[in-house]
């Protein structure tokens, strides 16, 4: 998958990939070969966080 940069871009990209496919994080990941650690890090970092009870990334 090729993802933006920034990050507030790639959390939004990621988010419509996960109401786009109705999958949760990390099946989306895993389907798309994404490290879930490595971008939960890098999202956090940025002070975006992922809600796993709506299933999308916020800040």
């Amino acid at each position: 998958m090729n993802q933006p940069q920034d990050p507030y871009m790639k959390s939004q990209y990621v988010n419509m990939m996960l109401k786009a496919n109705n999958m949760d994080l990390k099946t989306l990941c895993i389907s798309a070969n994404i490290d879930m650690i490595a971008l939960l890090n890098e999202l956090g970092r940025a002070g975006i966080s992922y809600d796993s009870s709506k299933r999308q990334f916020r800040t």
